[in-house]
């Protein structure tokens, strides 16, 4: 007997898909807002020391981006990707927190290519699993994720 629900997946792979997929649609339609309200949303009731372990950044960001992070001083871009990561968002949800600071990907940079098939092709992966796939794409270390991203950009 063929264990093939839909479109190569059974039953209850499916059901899991498809509820994934009606979350995060729920989820999409709250995302037209500034960045210190998603940001609250996504870390909510959150310990510093969970913060680091999830996003593999410093304890102290987790208070910069809940209370000093707008357009006026964003943080680098691998810094909420690292956050995106950590805490297995969407690809709506990262570009709603990257938007916000004025910060969206750009289609022709190989580096914001590879954070989107990142959030797409790789979620529920952990930081040091996606840095491994940043590496073997051929993206610059200065690029990577978690305590990469506290790393200072030299020019």
């Amino acid at each position: 007997m063929d264990n093939e629900y839909l479109a190569g997946y059974s039953y209850d792979e499916w059901r899991k898909l498809e509820k994934e997929f009606l979350d995060d649609y729920e989820k999409s339609t709250k995302y037209n807002k500034s960045f210190s309200e998603l940001i609250s949303e996504v870390l909510k009731d959150e310990t510093y020391s969970t913060f680091a372990d999830r996003t593999h950044l410093s304890e102290n960001m987790l208070y910069r981006l809940k209370n000093q992070v707008d357009e006026k001083d964003p943080p680098q871009r691998s810094t909420l990707i690292s956050v995106s990561v950590g805490y297995h968002l969407d690809l709506m949800m990262s570009q709603a927190l990257l938007d916000s600071l004025g910060l969206g990907f750009n289609r022709f940079s190989k580096r914001d290519y590879a954070y989107t098939f990142l959030l797409t092709r790789c979620r529920g992966k952990n930081i040091d699993e996606c840095n491994a796939i940043l590496e073997k794409l051929g993206i610059e270390q200065k690029y990577w994720l978690g305590s990469y991203a506290k790393r200072p950009r030299t020019k």
